[in-house]
């Protein structure tokens, strides 16, 4: 190899190490920006804690790490928590595009807030399509109906969650259906349920059945 092929290759190597070194730095400066913004969060300076994930989640990175995904997850429950909901929806179609199915039910509570809740629903539909398996986005759903008191439609919902073969959050699914009979005055077959359910560590979630998301 002559000189010439030697210093390209040199020059690559550098680049690629400073590359990596600068990757590297991003990765904890941005870790250590959002641990700032989650000790604001659990004070409930919310706009604090966003000013630090939003300066968190601009930090280079190669690639959409782990990381940068909770990072975005914590923008955007700062936004929902100061009622800024489309700059929260904003967020959760990047985490959708990056397909994470959480970021379904998110959207949807926002939409829920702005009392968008046929497109709350359209959102959710849109969830199922593609996590036919996620149980959450399907409680989801049940909640925005439950807030319109279709219960009925709402109880649907969740049979059809329960027959997907490889359903996960399936305690929070089921916890939904004892809700849905209760809602609807069947508190015997509510009771079955429960009887059924004896045992289990349910999974309750306020912020899905309370009135802290949907209110």
């Amino acid at each position: 190899m002559n000189s010439k092929g030697k210093g390209i290759i040199t020059a690559v190597i550098v680049v690629l190490i400073a590359l990596a070194a600068f990757c590297g730095f991003g990765y904890i400066s941005q870790r250590m920006t959002a641990s700032e913004g989650i000790t604001y969060l659990d004070k409930k300076e919310y706009q604090k804690a966003y000013e630090q994930f939003d300066h968190a989640a601009g930090k280079f990175t190669l690639i959409f790490t782990k990381q940068k995904k909770d990072v975005l997850f914590y923008e955007g429950e700062a936004l929902y928590q100061m009622g800024e909901y489309g700059k929260a929806i904003e967020i959760y179609d990047e985490l959708i595009d990056h397909g994470e199915s959480r970021a379904y039910s998110l959207k949807a509570y926002c939409l829920a807030q702005q009392k968008k809740l046929n497109k709350a629903i359209d959102v959710c539909d849109q969830g199922i399509k593609e996590h036919p398996d996620d149980g959450e986005i399907y409680c989801t759903k049940y909640a925005v109906l439950a807030k319109q008191e279709k219960y009925t439609q709402g109880l649907k919902v969740i049979e059809r969650a329960l027959k997907q073969k490889e359903l996960e959050n399936k305690k929070e699914v089921l916890f939904a259906r004892i809700s849905a009979y209760e809602s609807m005055f069947d508190f015997d077959t509510a009771y079955r349920y429960k009887s059924l359910s004896k045992g289990c560590k349910w999974q309750e979630r306020a912020d899905i059945f309370g009135d802290t998301i949907i209110s």
